[in-house]
C-alpha cells in the first residue's frame, strides 16, 4: 500500500512540475498520456533446464481481481533534447479461497492475497532533428517492482493459527532503445519503439506499436491505439529460470501542451 501511494505521488508532482515548466517556458512541447494496457501475464520456469511451469493468464481473468490500476506516460521535449516518464501500476486482491493441507499436519488453510506490480521508467530523450519524427534514442533506467501480501488462516487439530507474509522485490535496471515516429499527415502518424535494459534483471526487452489520430487546434489532442510486448528474464540461481511475459493491446488519449 506504502509503494501504491509513493507512485501516485510521484505522479502526481510530475503533473505539477509539468504544468509549472509549461507555464514557464513556452518552448517546451508536453503531453501527457493516460493509457489503458489490457495484458495477459505469461509466466515460465525452468529448473535444471527442464521446464515446472508454463502459465499464461489472460487480460479478462485478471480483470476481475483489479483493485486499483495507474498506467500514465508523459513526455516533454525541447529542441533536440527530451525527459520520459511511464508508470504502469497495478494491483489485484484475490477473495479467501481453501486449501487443503497434506497429512500431516492436515487440516486446511484459507488464503486471501493482495498482490501488484508497478513498471516505471525514467530518462531522456535524443531526437537528432528536434522534429518529433523520424529515429529518436531513449535512455534511462527501469524500476520493476513485485509486491504481495498473503492472509493465512490454519484450521488445524490443534487449533487455529493465523499468519501473514509480506514480500516485496525491487529490480532496477539500465534502459536503452530506440523509436521511430512516421507522420502520414496533419492527423495520422504511426509510431514504434525498442529497447531493452538490464541489471537488476538478467535481461528485460520490450517492443510495440502504436497509429495515433490526432485532432483540436493544433493537433493538441490524439486518441492512440497499439500492441505492446514485454519479456522480463529474472536473474536468479543458476540452475532456476524465471520468464515474465506481459503483451496485450492498449489504447490512450494523448493531451499536449
Amino acid at each position: 500500500m506504502t509503494t501504491y501511494r509513493t507512485t501516485r505521488t510521484l505522479f502526481a508532482a510530475t503533473l505539477l512540475l509539468c504544468g509549472a515548466a509549461a507555464a514557464n517556458a513556452s518552448d517546451w512541447k508536453w503531453a501527457v498520456t493516460p493509457y489503458v494496457w489490457a495484458t495477459d501475464i505469461g509466466v515460465d520456469v525452468t529448473l535444471n533446464d527442464r521446464k515446472v511451469a508454463d502459465e499464461e493468464i489472460a487480460f479478462e481473468d485478471l480483470l476481475d481481481d483489479v483493485d486499483a490500476v495507474a498506467q500514465v506516460h508523459v513526455e516533454a521535449q525541447r529542441g533536440a533534447h527530451g525527459v520520459m516518464f511511464d508508470v504502469f501500476d497495478v494491483r489485484l486482491s484475490d477473495d479467501a479461497s481453501q486449501v487443503e493441507l497434506p497429512n500431516p499436519p492436515g487440516g486446511e488453510a484459507i488464503l486471501s492475497s493482495e498482490t501488484g506490480m508497478t513498471i516505471l521508467e525514467l530518462g531522456g530523450i535524443y531526437d537528432p532533428r528536434g522534429d518529433q519524427q523520424g529515429f529518436s534514442l531513449l535512455y534511462g533506467m527501469r524500476i520493476l517492482q513485485q509486491r504481495a501480501d498473503i492472509d493465512a488462516r490454519f484450521e488445524l487439530a490443534s487449533g487455529t493459527s493465523l499468519r501473514s507474509y509480506e514480500v516485496t522485490d525491487t529490480l532496477y535496471d539500465g534502459l536503452l532503445g530506440i523509436r521511430y515516429i512516421k507522420r502520414f499527415s496533419p492527423r495520422w502518424s504511426w509510431q514504434t519503439r525498442v529497447d531493452a535494459s538490464a541489471g537488476g534483471t538478467e535481461l528485460t526487452w520490450s517492443a510495440g506499436s502504436m497509429v495515433s489520430y490526432s485532432f483540436g487546434r493544433d493537433g493538441r489532442y490524439a486518441v492512440l491505439a497499439g500492441y505492446r510486448y514485454i519479456v522480463v528474464d529474472f536473474d536468479t540461481d543458476d540452475s532456476i529460470d524465471v520468464d515474465m511475459t506481459l503483451s496485450g493491446f492498449g489504447t490512450g488519449f494523448r493531451m499536449s501542451f
